[in-house]
């Protein structure tokens, strides 16, 4: 299984960075913030056949880690502070050392592409399903983690689908909140 240290995800491309993080009781989950200051390398990704700037200067990365359940969700923003999309780590447990968010991660991924970031529709894909076969082949995993992580994914797609994710349904809000900190 994957370990992930919360503030080195997606941050291998950034020379300067500000990080924010807090707890949300209500949400039940911690809040990161990542706002991009100086990039070292492109960060791009080909979405719906176009190449799409994901983080570049003056971009952010808003994280939940909640605490109840099996996913961490990036959501990034471009320097105009729209969404470009929703990144879900389907993850086993999240772990707390010396202040920092660690996170045991399933390697699927659920990923909702906006219109922001291509141009014509959002739509929902699913990840890494290659890396969990193999993870759970190679025995990084077991059968129990193997099935969990489909169905949180499944869930999570569920959820994209009817606009019911607690996560998605909040924009912009903590964006907006928690970028006047930094």
């Amino acid at each position: 299984m994957k370990i992930k240290k919360l503030n080195d995800v997606y941050m291998n491309e950034v020379a300067k960075k500000k990080i924010f993080k807090t707890y949300d009781e209500k949400l039940k989950s911690y809040i990161t913030i990542k706002s991009v200051i100086k990039m070292k390398d492109d960060c791009t990704a080909f979405i719906n056949g176009k190449r799409v700037t994901i983080l570049d200067k003056d971009y952010a990365i808003l994280e939940y880690t909640p605490t109840n359940l099996n996913y961490n969700v990036r959501v990034f923003f471009n320097d105009k502070g729209k969404i470009l999309e929703y990144y879900f780590d389907v993850i086993n447990k999240i772990e707390i050392k010396n202040d920092d968010i660690y996170y045991e991660d399933l390697y699927l991924d659920v990923i909702y592409h906006t219109k922001n970031a291509n141009g014509c529709c959002g739509y929902i894909s699913l990840a890494d399903e290659k890396e969990l076969i193999n993870a759970y082949k190679n025995k990084d995993i077991n059968k129990k983690q193997f099935d969990m992580a489909y169905n949180v994914a499944l869930k999570l797609m569920d959820e994209l689908k009817n606009k019911t994710n607690k996560f998605v349904k909040r924009k912009n809000k903590d964006y907006l909140k928690y970028m006047k900190g930094l």
